[in-house]
């Protein structure tokens, strides 16, 4: 049996939401709200429980700065409805 340790995720990030393709080409082709950080980085932005395709929270912030605080697996930033704020 194989145990891999995984280090703790959980960052803050900075960063402007905008909403653009995910996946183009693919069966999961769908449109997703994303973090683009000022160094460059990018996340898609999704909460854990919900419908990937169907959640809309993330759409009061599209164009504007915000701090989110969640775990970020790969591309994949999951943050909670409770820390993610305006700057």
């Amino acid at each position: 049996m194989c145990s891999i340790m995984s280090e703790n995720k959980i960052q803050t990030k900075t960063g402007k939401v905008v909403r653009k393709k995910f996946g183009v080409g693919s069966k999961s082709e769908h449109q997703a709200y994303f973090l683009l950080t000022e160094s460059g980085e990018q996340f898609v932005l999704r909460r854990r429980g919900e419908n990937p395709y169907m959640d809309e929270f993330f759409g009061r912030f599209t164009d504007k700065k915000v701090t989110c605080t969640g775990e970020i697996v790969e591309y994949v930033f999951y943050v909670s409805a409770e820390n993610i704020s305006e700057v």
